[in-house]
């Protein structure tokens, strides 16, 4: 729940690097000007030909970072992340595009307003949405606070559904691992999807 609750994401644009540490994954030298505790970023895939897709590249990030069990860069100074990558040339809206969500709690339709997750981009990751989207479920809704903290949810399931029959779902509490080296990898894959007529449906239960 931390990933979610009290990180910021990552947030780059017009990157580009030809170094890796392993073949699955991509270092970006000196890419931290702004946070005091880290200085390079590396990046992990799922596979050898996505990191090389991406190698040499310009691209934007958006990943949840990890700093625990993260090898790669300057020694500890470096954080890791799982994908979060696009394209940055021709992959840009002209203003930013907010993504509405459909929330049911215990099958009772909510209102959420547009505000809780938007994007600049044409292809979209699914990290991108989902770090935004469970950040509004926790704040709003503690989602993963348990009974003493005022948590109310139990199950849930959130559906990222796109207008070309693309589809993303993840259950919302089946977290594998006990730190985010392992909860994070889910992200793994970079999955994308185009974010014309996107939306996101959510679904919560409180037993």
């Amino acid at each position: 729940k931390h990933s979610y609750a009290d990180k910021n994401p990552i947030i780059g644009e017009n990157k580009s690097t030809g170094d890796q540490f392993l073949e699955n994954t991509l270092l970006y030298k000196k890419f931290f000007t702004d946070l005091i505790n880290f200085e390079d970023l590396l990046i992990n895939f799922n596979s050898k030909e996505m990191a090389q897709h991406f190698k040499s590249k310009n691209v934007d990030v958006y990943p949840i970072r990890y700093s625990i069990n993260c090898y790669g860069g300057e020694i500890d100074r470096t954080a890791c992340t799982y994908g979060g990558v696009t394209p940055h040339e021709g992959n840009k809206l002209k203003e930013r595009k907010k993504i509405p969500i459909n929330l049911w709690i215990n099958g009772v339709q909510k209102e959420v307003s547009l505000d809780k997750v938007q994007t600049d981009k044409k292809n979209v990751t699914v990290q991108e949405l989902d770090a935004q989207a469970r950040r509004y479920l926790q704040k709003d809704l503690k989602l993963y606070n348990n009974d003493t903290l005022g948590g109310k949810i139990q199950r849930g399931k959130i559906e990222f559904d796109s207008s070309d029959g693309s589809k993303v779902s993840y259950d919302l509490f089946d977290v594998k691992g006990d730190f985010p080296e392992k909860q994070l990898r889910i992200y793994s894959d970079n999955k994308t999807l185009s974010t014309e007529h996107l939306h996101i449906d959510i679904y919560l239960y409180e037993k």
